[in-house]
């Protein structure tokens, strides 16, 4: 019970929640709309990516592929968080 929610929050939640920062200023949607694009967002992303780098790339869609996908769009939307706070960061001190 406890893996399932947890493999739901991983594959369902974070992808969409990580890119609503890094699309999103905090300032510019609250929590509850926050929420609901995470949702959104993660639901049309997952199975895009798997679906694409199948047909395109010929990689096949199992477990480990599919973790691989969901941590490698965690990741690029982390990249570009913390590039936007560094720039920001940059900004403020001119």
């Amino acid at each position: 019970m406890v893996q399932m929610l947890m493999g739901s929050l991983f594959v369902f939640f974070l992808p969409g929640l990580t890119w609503t920062y890094a699309l999103f200023e905090s300032k510019e949607i609250d929590l509850l709309e926050r929420i609901a694009l995470a949702l959104g967002l993660s639901l049309t992303m997952v199975p895009l990516s798997l679906f694409y780098l199948h047909n395109l790339a010929g990689m096949r869609i199992d477990l480990t592929n599919s973790v691989y996908v969901v941590l490698l769009l965690i990741a690029v939307a982390l990249c570009l968080i913390v590039f936007r706070r560094y720039r920001n960061m940059g900004l403020r001190k001119n």
